[in-house]
């Protein structure tokens, strides 16, 4: 169902509704961005006029979802993060072999229940990942990589509650396998939110990096 919008709404009003009921639908149904965007279009302006309107920038949504979290989720969203932390500080660990770095909402602070683990592995083999997981009897999917540029491919983790330290939800992790000499590449990820730490700001994480943010998370409670 969709709501009238104002004939006085400025182009500036619009695309901040817009960036802001994606973000409700991020948090609250797990959507991706384009998905979230293409529906909150919907919902605003209806079938006709979405397939017309430029979507806001994922900059913008990210902004209104840090915004929603902040507002919605309090401390409770704060322990979800710690506890996704947590789990990926565990995750990378285990990839320790493969040079894993954390990237996406899990590390900037906008993940939500429905996120999954992404991480970065440095290594000039995917075979070898693949291998390893084979190994330890672990599922997992590959299919062709299309982000981030370079990647080699993508593996999609179904990762074991044990591995993670849980007993409830387990989260998958999503791992883009890159050349090692990409790591030297500044991460496209990275956020201009003066609010967030250097090492959230910095869009990857290396295990060191993660540890630290962790640590100093304990220490500020």
């Amino acid at each position: 169902m969709t709501r009238p919008v104002p004939a006085s709404a400025s182009h500036e009003d619009l695309t901040l509704e817009l960036a802001a009921t994606a973000a409700r639908l991020i948090a609250e149904d797990g959507c991706d961005y384009a998905t979230a965007k293409r529906k909150a279009a919907q919902l605003v302006i209806g079938e006709a006029g979405a397939t017309k309107r430029r979507l806001p920038e994922n900059d913008l949504v990210e902004s209104e979802l840090r915004r929603y979290l902040r507002t919605f989720g309090g401390d409770r969203h704060a322990a979800l993060l710690r506890r996704l932390r947590g789990m990926a500080l565990k995750a990378m660990e285990y990839f320790a072999q493969f040079n894993p770095h954390l990237v996406g909402a899990i590390l900037n602070g906008t993940a939500t229940e429905h996120s999954n683990i992404h991480l970065h592995l440095f290594t000039d083999s995917a075979k070898d990942v693949e291998i390893f997981l084979l190994n330890e009897g672990v599922r997992f999917t590959v299919e062709e990589a299309h982000e981030p540029a370079g990647a080699l491919e993508s593996i999609y983790v179904q990762l074991p509650r044990r591995l993670l330290g849980t007993e409830t939800h387990a989260p998958d992790a999503v791992l883009s396998v890159l050349p090692t000499n990409a790591e030297r590449i500044a991460s496209r990820f990275r956020s201009s939110d003066v609010s967030l730490s250097p090492t959230e700001r910095s869009g990857r994480a290396s295990l060191t990096a993660l540890r630290t943010l962790l640590s100093a998370a304990d220490t500020t409670e």
